[in-house]
């Protein structure tokens, strides 16, 4: 994938702070412009002969055993602002690798004000919480209003107003500011992820506030 490559001497390094449209596994259709981004990070590549220096994140591999790295060539540009910047890859956050995650979102912001690559495509616009449908998967960017929150011994649950859940567990509480998320209920949002069938609704899993943004303090 456009996030994703194999070094010389057969590790596999996952970018940090990015995530590409996926090739296809599992017999599943590639996304689309999937191979534009592979083909764009396989040319930033050749450009400086396949050189990179790696600046490794608080967790140095992921579940798969990949290596986890924010990647430079060899004229300092970062692999990861380079894709962004084009529009082939969004934002991602995932804890506790978060360092550049508000450099990597304003990046993204300015692809996505744009419309280039990726911005361009429906799936990728925001949709309204209200106007999700049950049978809907995969990522998307939601804006809705938290009508309601509910509380488990391991998770929160923040109800938008429409099929979708957004779950925190928590455990990733530490990940937000004190009392947030808890004091979102009445708020309009933007949430980011992939969504997943739950109960006779959809689910989300965020582990970071960069995934849900109060949109009501966001001053234009």
């Amino acid at each position: 994938d456009g996030d994703t490559l194999r070094l010389e001497d057969g590790r596999r390094l996952r970018l940090i702070g990015i995530n590409a449209p996926e090739t296809g596994h599992g017999g599943q259709p590639p996304r689309p412009l999937a191979a534009q981004a592979g083909a764009a990070l396989e040319s930033l590549l050749e450009r400086q002969s396949n050189i990179l220096t790696l600046k490794y994140g608080t967790t140095r591999r992921d579940h798969y055993g990949r290596l986890l790295a924010h990647a430079f060539l060899q004229d300092g540009d970062n692999l990861a602002v380079q894709l962004l910047e084009q529009g082939l890859a969004t934002a991602l956050a995932v804890p506790p690798n978060t360092r550049a995650a508000d450099c990597y979102r304003r990046i993204e912001d300015r692809a996505r004000t744009a419309g280039s690559g990726i911005w361009s495509l429906p799936d990728y616009q925001t949709v309204a919480a209200t106007d999700l449908q049950p049978a809907i998967r995969g990522f998307r960017i939601v804006e809705g209003r938290i009508r309601d929150i509910r509380q488990s011994r391991y998770s929160i649950w923040l109800q938008l107003d429409g099929p979708l859940a957004a779950h925190i567990a928590r455990k990733d509480l530490v990940n937000f500011p004190a009392e947030y998320p808890l004091a979102l209920p009445g708020q309009r949002v933007e949430v980011r992820g992939w969504l997943k069938p739950y109960g006779s609704g959809l689910k989300v899993n965020i582990r970071h506030p960069a995934a849900l943004v109060r949109l009501d303090a966001i001053t234009p």
